[in-house]
């Protein structure tokens, strides 16, 4: 009885260490000028954070460079294995063996932030998700991001897994210049899969014109994180948002970020390189206590929030879905199965329930995010002058989508503490 106690005083010691930690430290952020390379605004851009699903950005860059050099192509084969399909949602759920073309992977991976296809690219291209890992940490260094580590492909909380918002910048600021034929990828508002419709969770896309997107991120741990771009007239802003409490205000933020850069309310500072230093508290910030003790968490926005004065604009219609195919499954001797039913059906019941059984049963935001869900069938309203040609330009897979109604899905948050707990504290370095 008296080590019960003892394990929980402990427990209750790390737990308020934690949120003392988190309110000590201002949540970071960095806003970058693309043109001129130079720094406008930042904030404990070098504090060691989580980077969760924003970590899919590296697995996209390591993917896109092995393109590049002919070791794969956008018709290679990304089969789902059940290491991939282990893997808590977000995901696409698809059964074990079912066979997707590579430029269809990415797409899943990085508008539905699917934590399965993510694993599935990472074994297609490096071998082994232990492989690809390898090589993502390895660019990582070479791009001169010192603070950050990778111990997965997709951003599940894991012990060595961190980065800081300068770090991400460097990321975002390299895939953006260094493969310009993939820009268009992060402003896909939504993939529509059979007769669902998977919403991106960067609510940027829709309510702040000239976004160009890039990529959200949330676990407890970390908060809500984005790196995103927005572009007025000739200039392009990059911003990194990290630990926000809620998908608005992190939306939010970086909208306000960009307004002052643009407007020339920031004045130009040093370069990334020149950004470079130590983290203000010497450990990863854990923002478990302070995100995951409220309730209506998730990675999409709920209406509680809209009453606030806001730099986001009223919700507009960006771009129709992006249709996404599957090739079929995968048989024992290799061909492969047609693809018919594949898409409506992504794993089967009992299938679905064995591999991700705890998050369905204690994600405490699933009837929060399916209450959400109907909200985001509502009409939007229009924005003048925030139609944007390039939309209809972006690389459509598959077949064009039907007049058949779709089932509108946001996905399970990316909230998996419950399932890949943190480490001790201090056992991440």
């Amino acid at each position: 009885m008296t080590r019960c106690l003892a394990r929980l005083f402990v427990a209750f010691l790390f737990t308020l260490t934690g949120a003392l930690a988190a309110r000590a430290v201002e949540t970071p952020y960095v806003v970058l000028d693309l043109g001129s390379g130079r720094v406008l605004a930042d904030r404990n851009a070098n504090q060691l954070w989580y980077p969760a699903s924003v970590t899919k950005l590296m697995n996209a860059y390591v993917t896109f460079k092995a393109i590049r050099s002919g070791e794969v192509s956008l018709a290679t084969r990304v089969v789902v294995s059940k290491n991939a399909l282990a893997e808590p949602p977000s995901k696409m759920g698809f059964k074990v063996g079912t066979a997707i073309d590579l430029d269809n992977a990415i797409k899943m991976m990085l508008v539905h932030s699917s934590n399965d296809i993510a694993v599935a690219v990472a074994e297609t291209v490096g071998g082994s998700e232990a492989a690809f890992v390898a090589r993502m940490n390895a660019e990582a260094a070479r791009l001169g991001m010192g603070s950050t580590h990778f111990v997965n492909p997709n951003g599940l909380p894991g012990a060595g897994q961190y980065t800081t918002a300068r770090d991400l910048a460097v990321l975002g600021q390299a895939l953006w210049k260094e493969f310009p034929e993939w820009r268009p990828i992060y402003r896909i508002t939504a993939i529509k899969s059979g007769k669902r419709v998977l919403k991106s969770a960067n609510n940027l896309l829709e309510r702040y014109p000239g976004t160009l997107g890039m990529k959200t991120g949330f676990i407890c741990s970390s908060g809500f994180n984005v790196v995103a771009l927005a572009q007025r007239g000739d200039r392009m802003l990059l911003a990194v948002v990290l630990g926000m409490p809620s998908a608005l205000e992190r939306a939010e933020l970086a909208a306000r970020l960009f307004n002052d850069g643009f407007a020339g309310r920031a004045r130009p500072g040093p370069t990334l390189a020149g950004l470079q230093g130590n983290s203000p508290a010497p450990y990863v910030i854990d923002m478990k206590p302070e995100i995951c003790m409220k309730k209506d968490r998730g990675e999409h926005e709920t209406g509680d929030d809209e009453e606030q004065v806001s730099a986001l604009v009223p919700k507009f219609k960006l771009m129709d879905p992006i249709v996404v195919t599957t090739l079929g499954v995968v048989k024992p001797d290799g061909s492969i199965k047609a693809a018919a039913d594949v898409a409506d059906a992504p794993a089967a019941t009992k299938t679905k329930k064995s591999a991700a059984k705890v998050a369905a049963d204690k994600a405490e935001p699933v009837k929060k995010t399916t209450k959400t869900a109907k909200k985001t069938k509502k009409p939007a309203d229009p924005v003048p002058g925030a139609d944007d040609p390039a939309a209809t330009v972006l690389p459509a897979s598959g077949t064009k989508a039907g007049k058949s109604p779709a089932k509108l899905e946001v996905g399970v948050p990316f909230d998996s503490t419950e399932i890949a707990p943190l480490p001790e504290p201090g056992g991440l370095h």
